[in-house]
């Protein structure tokens, strides 16, 4: 065996002197409407609050908090900023969630963040996910763009608030950066010996069969998922058939049943978004295990099981079938969407037909309360 050996070379210098910064900014409301919970660090700093004052006219929050954090010496800087529950110029927008970060370690800054249950005007938006603009009749509204997780800018005034005003919700910035010339060079070591290869070819493990991803498809026609109405049912409302009262194509289908008909989880999973909205009437999100979303409106009434964040198993009654919103003029119906992995809206037909079929099977006794009357739970903060 043939062993090759290099010197190495210790090669010091005199220290640097440094000139680290790092700063980091983050406020839940920011704006020509005022500014609220602004904190700031520099150098080896944090802090982090929520908001505990009132708020400037024209913005409501259920709640909201920053927090900054930096260090010169790891060369980092980090900010974060949420609102709450927003409500701005009265109501004209909404949403659930904005929540935005910023992180740096002396290079580029990541942002990441999200906007939740997000109304402008008439338009509903379950959830932005990346870079968004939309324009409505009285302003623009642009998601998730740089430090800022909403951005409201009027074009025409609203209550006596101005055309041109801009808010900034959960506005964040960081930045780190060094210098001070060169910095002390780390020692060479020495080389690693370099052996002769053995010429002895390694032996080929056999490579194990891939097992094959399921397609959405696949999981959707499992027999995880159950019909979404507990009793006689027609599947009718075409899936891309234009609405007149939203401008939007249909994005999923109506299920006709009588009026009281139990309406059901299609899967195990969480329940997101329970309220009332002019066009969707009673409505809420499942957000099942599996990943893809469910949404239902139009319900009549809300069962006792129907709560924001608790847990819900296929088959579990969530309200009744109805005509709250703007379906008020047509026959009862729940209106059903299928959002696979979260994603755009799908063609539930051939799912729901395939639900209806073995319908029963995993539904759970109705044990509600039957409602007597129309009820709705006004939130017009949440989405759809």
């Amino acid at each position: 065996m043939l062993v090759v050996l290099v010197a190495g070379l210790v090669v010091t210098s005199a220290p640097a002197q440094s000139t680290s910064k790092a700063s980091a900014t983050a406020a839940v409301i920011t704006g020509d409407l005022g500014r609220v919970l602004r904190l700031r660090a520099s150098g080896e700093d944090s802090a982090s609050s929520s908001v505990t004052s009132d708020t400037p006219d024209g913005i409501v929050l259920g709640d909201g908090f920053a927090s900054v954090e930096t260090s010169t010496s790891s060369l980092s800087a980090e900010a974060t900023a949420e609102a709450d529950d927003l409500e701005l110029f009265g109501g004209l927008v909404t949403a659930s969630i904005v929540q935005r970060k910023a992180v740096t370690t002396g290079g580029s800054v990541k942002y990441s963040g999200v906007v939740r249950g997000l109304v402008f005007g008439d338009e509903e938006v379950d959830e932005v996910k990346g870079t968004k603009t939309y324009q409505f009749q009285q302003g623009i509204v642009t998601a998730n763009k740089g430090g800022a997780g909403l951005i409201v800018e009027l074009t025409s005034d609203v209550d006596g608030i101005p055309a041109g005003t801009r808010v900034v919700v959960a506005d964040v910035s960081a930045k780190a950066s060094g210098g001070g010339g060169a910095a002390t060079p780390e020692p060479t070591a020495t080389a690693t010996p370099t052996a002769t290869p053995d010429s002895r070819p390694e032996p080929t493990a056999t490579p194990k069969p891939q097992r094959k991803k399921q397609t959405a498809r696949e999981r959707l026609m499992s027999k995880r998922f159950v019909f979404p109405v507990g009793g006689a049912a027609t599947i009718g409302g075409p899936f891309g058939a234009p609405r007149a009262s939203t401008g939007r194509a249909h994005e999923g289908n109506d299920i006709f049943a009588n009026f009281g008909t139990p309406v059901v989880a299609v899967a195990d999973g969480e329940l997101a978004n329970v309220g009332t909205l002019p066009i969707s009437g009673n409505r809420l999100w499942v957000y099942a295990d599996s990943g893809d979303q469910f949404f239902y409106a139009h319900m009549s009434a809300f069962s006792a099981n129907a709560v924001n964040g608790r847990r819900v198993e296929k088959g579990e009654v969530l309200g009744y079938v109805g005509n709250t919103g703007d379906a008020e003029p047509t026959p009862p119906h729940v209106h059903f969407e299928i959002h696979p992995s979260g994603g755009d809206a799908v063609d539930p037909n051939s799912f729901l037909t395939a639900w209806q079929k073995r319908a029963g099977s995993s539904s759970r006794p109705d044990t509600a309360e039957r409602p007597g009357a129309l009820v709705e739970v006004r939130d017009f903060i949440e989405e759809q």
